[in-house]
């Protein structure tokens, strides 16, 4: 039990925010692709357009999220001494910060910025607004008239079903 505490107190001692986060868009930058290209029910350009955007993405994500952990944790010596424990709290905070910075705001605008010119680059015939093939909409009948070929949004709940009975209908 003493190993397992000091393997604990060791891993803990230098424990930064910044380097889960990386740890996880590392992991992200590897499955998700390897996922997106072997999704079956795609098309291999829509595969290969996904799995480049996805590890972009993470390119992108990576160095962003660790300089604006780094940048945050650089700041801690406007709140608080050196060798504090102020200092140290406020250190883990800011860096923290700045990684939810990055997420939320500075890597999704950093890939709308530089992913379109480079993905139109690597893949110029690909268009990923492009409309696949549209089922044909069956005769619409004259006004007032209901024809069993009609294609209506028609949602059956069956009556003993809880949206039924809380009277959720569609």
């Amino acid at each position: 039990m003493k190993f397992i505490h000091s393997v604990c107190e060791k891993l803990g001692e230098n424990n930064k925010p910044i380097y889960t986060v990386l740890a996880i868009a590392c992991g992200k930058g590897t499955v998700r692709p390897i996922l997106s290209i072997t999704d079956k029910k795609e098309s291999p350009d829509a595969r290969k357009y996904a799995a480049l955007r996805e590890l972009m993405t993470e390119f992108i994500g990576v160095p962003t999220t660790m300089a604006l952990g780094l940048l945050g944790e650089s700041c801690a010596g406007l709140i608080a001494g050196k060798g504090s424990q102020k200092y140290k709290n406020a250190k883990s905070f800011l860096s923290f910060l700045g990684i939810c910075a990055a997420a939320g705001y500075f890597v999704p605008k950093f890939c709308n910025i530089g992913m379109p010119p480079v993905m139109k680059k690597l893949m110029p015939n690909y268009d990923p607004n492009a409309q696949g093939p549209v089922a044909p909409v069956g005769n619409k009948p004259a006004f007032g008239k209901i024809n069993a070929n009609n294609y209506y949004n028609v949602y059956r709940v069956k009556s003993n079903s809880p949206y039924y009975r809380a009277g959720m209908r569609v």
